[in-house]
């Protein structure tokens, strides 16, 4: 144990300070550590990647890292892995790759853990969420009745639906059995259009395919995606060299010279605009393994970001809005258009605009990844027939130059959340009230009650968790 550690987040926004801190070692040690300190709050965090408030802790902190034991064995034609809650994404596909498997849906960040990417409901890189494909949890608690340590597992039902995104609220999290498949190859490649209906209509022939928005241009660059029964590409391998020292590496890199060093406003819509698209190569149609095309291999650049989920049937009149407040808050509009100020001045927002107006410029494309629904009770896709889309929002900015943009994450979630049913990642900048959060979700309620089942005294709380499960929930309409 270490007393009084301070810990901060991958992003710089988060400081957590428990008065005690523990990194266990087995299972036995986590149940020793909860009968050590009953009535204190107690939380777990995994590599710290996320940038909500759901990280929080000032009592007992765990860090689980050292349960990263992977264990993949055969459920009839079924492919299911044992993974401890601590192993990292990275080492979780290491491992899978031995026996030529792989997850359902990747986590584009390696670097978070199993329990950590499932708790706050990440996406990853496939058809479905992550959450989707976990069909059990086994966590540490104590029992209701009796005050007792205990291991549960939760298998089906409801009691799974919620610990598949649990914001850490049932208990600690000693690991997770999700289902695997065999691995396979992507075939991939770069197309460019200015209409979004193009986008979508893709979709049909590429399944797997993510966009995005490239500010100042306005324009879509489409990764087209879809598994592919060819071999590996000869020029797989010169592909990848390419894309992780061209389109990543360089790219931030400029980014960050004109964010941090240049400030200038003009330099960063000239590159949107002229070097970025130069240095794109269309149709280059590339076959790779998914562990190599569905994820990023580093985390090299620290940034800040807001992930905004939108439903299929309001995806269009979302960008159009989110281009239209760039544009204001880059100081290169006055105002919206006349549709989308009317529908600011419905939600009494028009002072917030106002206040907005040229006080934060968008300097990285709006990256847009579609995720089926699911059954999860807080997923960012459940609760709904349609699909969803996460439209993510980053800045480069300094900690200490991200006044405009926490205030046009601000904007965005509240206009968003209530005019195109928009739900902010809950691992992500999370900037809306805890009413406002969970009214967008159907079954919120089911979700509260498993907590308040399995956790009744809070202890797996933090004061950002107990907000949300003692906010009321009003009525409304979901899509």
């Amino acid at each position: 144990m270490v007393q009084s550690v301070l810990r901060r987040n991958f992003g710089r926004n988060q400081v957590l300070k428990p008065s005690a801190f523990y990194t266990p070692a087995d299972e036995q040690e986590i149940l020793q550590i909860l009968d050590r300190h009953r009535g204190q709050r107690i939380r777990a965090v995994g590599r710290l990647h996320s940038w909500s408030d759901a990280v929080l802790s000032d009592d007992v902190l765990l860090d689980l890292r050292r349960l990263n034991a992977v264990q993949l064995h055969s459920e009839g034609d079924q492919l299911v892995a044992e993974v401890g809650a601590g192993c990292q994404i990275k080492r979780l596909l290491k491992e899978l790759n031995r026996h030529d498997a792989t997850l359902q849906s990747l986590g584009l960040i390696t670097e978070q853990t199993i329990a950590g990417a499932i708790s706050t409901g990440t996406h990853g890189s496939g058809r479905h969420s992550m959450s989707h494909y976990v069909e059990g949890v086994r966590l540490a608690r104590y029992d209701a009745s009796t005050g007792k340590v205990v291991i549960d597992e939760l298998s089906a039902g409801e009691p799974l639906q919620a610990a598949r995104c649990s914001l850490g609220s049932l208990g600690i999290i000693l690991s997770v059995r999700i289902h695997c498949r065999e691995q396979y190859n992507v075939k991939e490649h770069f197309t460019e259009t200015r209409r979004l209906s193009h986008v979508l209509d893709a979709e049909a022939s590429f399944p797997l395919q993510q966009f995005y928005l490239i500010p100042w241009r306005w324009s879509y660059f489409i990764q087209h995606r879809r598994e592919d029964d060819q071999p590996r590409s000869r020029l797989a391998r010169l592909y990848r060299i390419y894309w992780l020292g061209v389109m990543d590496y360089a790219l931030h890199l400029q980014i960050l010279l004109m964010e941090r060093v240049l400030r200038s406003r003009r330099s960063i819509r000239f590159s949107f605009r002229h070097i970025v698209p130069a240095f794109l190569i269309r149709n280059w149609k590339v076959t790779d393994r998914s562990s190599s095309m569905l994820v990023m291999k580093h985390e090299a650049f620290r940034h800040i970001e807001i992930e905004l989920f939108v439903p299929r049937d309001q995806l269009a009149d979302a960008l159009d809005f989110a281009q239209e407040t760039i544009e204001v808050a880059g100081g290169r509009q006055s105002t919206l258009s006349a549709d989308n100020q009317q529908r600011i001045e419905g939600l009494g927002m028009q002072e917030d605009l106002a206040g907005l107006h040229d006080q934060y410029f968008h300097h990285y494309p709006i990256c847009v990844r579609r995720v089926l629904p699911d059954d999860t009770l807080i997923s960012m896709a459940s609760g709904s027939g349609q699909d969803w889309y996460a439209l993510s929002f980053i800045s480069y900015a300094k900690p200490a130059r991200r006044a405009g943009f926490h205030l046009f994450a601000s904007f965005m979630a509240r206009s968003m959340s209530r005019l195109f049913h928009a739900r902010p990642h809950w691992g992500k900048v999370c900037p809306l009230e805890a009413d406002e959060l969970t009214s967008l979700y159907p079954r919120f309620d089911a979700f509260r009650t498993i907590c308040n089942t399995l956790d009744p005294q809070g202890v797996f709380q933090n004061d950002w968790t107990t907000a949300l499960l003692e906010a009321d929930i009003p009525g409304g309409d979901f899509p």
